[in-house]
């Protein structure tokens, strides 16, 4: 077999497995979201202990998806992920057995860092298997492994709690949960061990080619021009409130939609779900039209992406009224966005930016910004949200002259939207002096 159809199995086996080997990093993470009805209803930790182990996870993962970026650029990734996922399959595994409250905080705070593990072992891998023309079609493909993640991890969680719930009783069944996560992380496992390329020079393949600038540059020396890179970090910046706008909508959409439009809970959860279905498709057409139609150059796309954002986050919140057409129509803007942001945003635009030996430094920085920014919306988010005197929850705003209502949440959350775009703008004029 000539070595072009060796190189051309060898990395469709190499998507297949990065696609199928990162999902199963989502259900061993999503278990715990599963399984909080059930470890409240049947008293095994309070929601407040489930709230500090949550936060836990949280800053598990800013921390550890920059440290496990460095790592990642300097080892075998094949083994380093299955590693990771191992952690993480041994971590839902001890929670099934009802361990206490602090040391769950711990055990998932140690997950949460091995979760942190799974990107960037996928992205250095991408950088060793593709020249960066062709990088950005494989990394939104490898993108929808997380959408992928999320339908098998709830997906099969419900499954399993529903038939062990009544085969043996509901106690049994948020602890099934995790432990099922765990042999679906075991399965993820082999399937790495089996089709998880670490380089092309270990499967008997030539290396992927660079130019000579980038071939005089060692690992340590490529980190050095990430951590150097004013742009990397204004694309950190730039994720960091773009997520804060997306994951403003995960976790407060449907609330903003029963209490300000009146919506039930049911419709809420149709229209915000939109955005997800469309994300995915959205997400993997972004490499494919950014290398094919802008010569892989990701800066005109993720800025007509911002703005897309920003339009859809406005129509979604300052027109007042229950309209479900517009609304819809907003999701599906919102989704056609994130898309390409959190491909572009969430690591593609700064892995483009560094030499492909420092490519899991570039995804670490690049994701550590989303994250914080995801966290401090939260935070924010949350103290925006007031309680009426009836005891129902409210938002605060301002009400004007003419009986128009202008929620602080909204103004938040469109500049957080705003920011995005001009430091995206701000990354891509700065990009220009990086090394290609």
């Amino acid at each position: 077999m000539d070595i072009e159809k060796r190189y051309m199995l060898a990395r469709a086996r190499q998507v297949g497995a990065m696609l199928f080997v990162y999902a199963i990093f989502y259900v061993c993470r999503l278990a715990f979201s599963a399984s909080k009805k059930g470890m409240i209803e049947q008293g095994a930790y309070s929601p407040t202990e489930i709230g500090y182990v949550g936060s836990a996870m949280l800053f598990a993962y800013a921390i550890g998806k920059i440290v496990n970026g460095f790592i990642a650029d300097r080892v075998n990734v094949k083994k380093y992920i299955m590693l990771g996922l191992f952690v993480s399959a041994l971590a839902n595994l001890l929670v099934g057995f009802h361990i206490p409250a602090l040391m769950l905080a711990v055990v998932w705070f140690v997950n949460g860092f091995a979760q942190a593990s799974g990107a960037p072992c996928c992205v250095v891998a991408l950088s060793r298997w593709w020249p960066k023309e062709k990088r950005g079609t494989y990394y939104g493909i490898w993108s929808c492994s997380n959408n992928l993640g999320e339908v098998l991890a709830y997906v099969l969680s419900a499954g399993i709690v529903v038939w062990v719930g009544k085969a043996f009783g509901p106690d049994w069944a948020w602890k099934s949960c995790f432990w099922g996560a765990a042999a679906f992380g075991l399965v993820g496992i082999s399937a790495a061990w089996l089709f998880f390329g670490n380089s092309p020079e270990d499967e008997g393949l030539p290396p992927v080619p660079v130019d000579a600038a980038e071939a005089k540059v060692d690992t340590s020396g490529g980190q050095r021009i990430a951590l150097a890179s004013s742009a990397v970090w204004l694309i950190a910046l730039a994720g960091g409130f773009f997520a804060a706008s997306r994951y403003a909508v995960i976790d407060w959409g449907m609330f903003f939609l029963q209490v300000k439009k009146g919506y039930s809970e049911a419709g809420a959860a149709a229209v915000v779900s939109i955005n997800s279905v469309v994300g995915a498709v959205s997400s993997a057409l972004s490499g494919i039209i950014s290398d094919r139609f802008f010569k892989s150059s990701r800066r005109e796309l993720a800025i007509l992406a911002g703005a897309m954002n920003v339009t859809a986050l406005s129509l979604f919140m300052l027109i007042p009224g229950r309209h479900p057409f517009l609304d819809m129509t907003a999701m599906v803007l919102f989704g056609l966005a994130v898309g390409i942001l959190l491909t572009f945003l969430g690591g593609l635009m700064a892995v483009d930016l560094v030499p492909k030996c420092a490519a899991g430094a570039a995804l670490g920085i690049a994701g550590m910004g989303n994250y914080i920014g995801a966290g401090m919306q939260s935070i924010i988010s949350g103290y925006l949200v007031e309680r009426a005197d009836d005891g129902t929850a409210t938002l605060a705003g301002h009400t004007f002259a003419n009986g128009y209502t202008l929620d602080w949440i909204a103004v938040f959350w469109i500049g957080m939207a705003v920011l995005s775009v001009i430091l995206t703008l701000a990354a891509g004029w700065r990009s220009r002096k990086a090394l290609p």
